[in-house]
């Protein structure tokens, strides 16, 4: 997991507690999407399951579902996320609460997200089955970035603004 600033009000100390579990959740999402194969990539059954795998071929989707889950938690437990941030004793019941609410998520997140970029099965797990340097994989690299990361994270950076500017007007 690359701890990097998503949207304005990022909580890079939640991002942390993410980044705790990080390989953990990479193995579920790479079994998470070869449940969807079937519908969404037949052409790759053959090659499953995935026995091992990179994790970096893994990595944007799992920071940018991570990001996701910040902005909603944010937005759910505090009034703007630019007001949002650990500290003192409600630090623990807070950190507690996060990494299971993120992990409970973890499936419903990606179903959500696979509603607005299917293609994401298709090129993941590409990139996981040819690795760099094999030009399949980095292909798939680039579309997955090109396709839905960028998108995503403008979609992040204008959801956090307006849910700071709508924070600031209910003042």
């Amino acid at each position: 997991m690359i701890d990097s600033e998503w949207f304005k009000g990022d909580d890079l100390a939640l991002a942390e507690l993410q980044h705790r579990d990080y390989h953990g959740t990479t193995k579920r999402l790479v079994r998470c999407l070869e449940c969807r194969v079937d519908d969404l990539a037949p052409e790759l059954t053959p090659f499953l399951p995935i026995k091992t795998f990179d994790h970096r071929d893994v990595q944007w989707l799992h920071d940018m579902l991570a990001a996701r889950f910040r902005l909603t938690w944010l937005r759910e437990h505090k009034t703007s996320p630019e007001q949002a941030r650990l500290f003192g004793q409600e630090e623990a019941v807070y950190a507690r609460d996060f990494a299971f609410e993120w992990q409970s998520s973890l499936q419903d997140q990606l179903e959500s997200m696979l509603m607005l970029y299917p293609n994401t099965v298709r090129f993941v797990l590409i990139s996981v089955l040819w690795p760099n340097p094999d030009v399949r994989g980095i292909g798939a690299e680039e579309a997955f970035f090109r396709d839905v990361v960028e998108p995503e994270r403008k979609r992040l950076s204008t959801e956090a603004s307006c849910a700071a500017s709508t924070a600031l007007d209910g003042k």
